[in-house]
């Protein structure tokens, strides 16, 4: 059964990683509203997209700053581009609860 879930992962991993490596990524940076873990904030920080591609569903990769309790939050989601804003989704890590927490964000983004 591990062998199973050790080949299914490094299939899927190898399916997300191949179109990424030929795709040119993008930045963005943003406000995002996080709910979850205890309790609920508003953060703002700086993501990294998979394509550079307007109009498309993309996976992101962000670090943001919790304003009201003042800590880190690592986090990965899905995105959509729009001209030069997107939204995301995204589950992520607060470093300083020490808790998982989702998210929903907003903002600019660029090559």
């Amino acid at each position: 059964m591990k062998r199973i879930a050790l080949a299914t992962a490094l299939v899927t991993t190898a399916a997300i990683a191949a179109p990424a490596a030929q795709a040119d990524p993008a930045f963005g940076f943003g406000l995002t509203y996080v709910f979850g873990g205890g309790q609920s904030d508003v953060a703002f920080g700086a993501k990294v997209f998979s394509d550079d591609t307007p109009q498309d569903g993309v996976v992101s990769l962000g670090l943001d700053y919790k304003i009201g309790s003042n800590s880190l939050r690592p986090n990965i989601g899905a995105a959509y581009l729009d001209n030069d804003v997107y939204g995301d989704v995204n589950i992520g890590y607060d470093i300083g609860a020490g808790a998982v927490d989702f998210g929903l964000g907003v903002g600019g983004w660029g090559n």
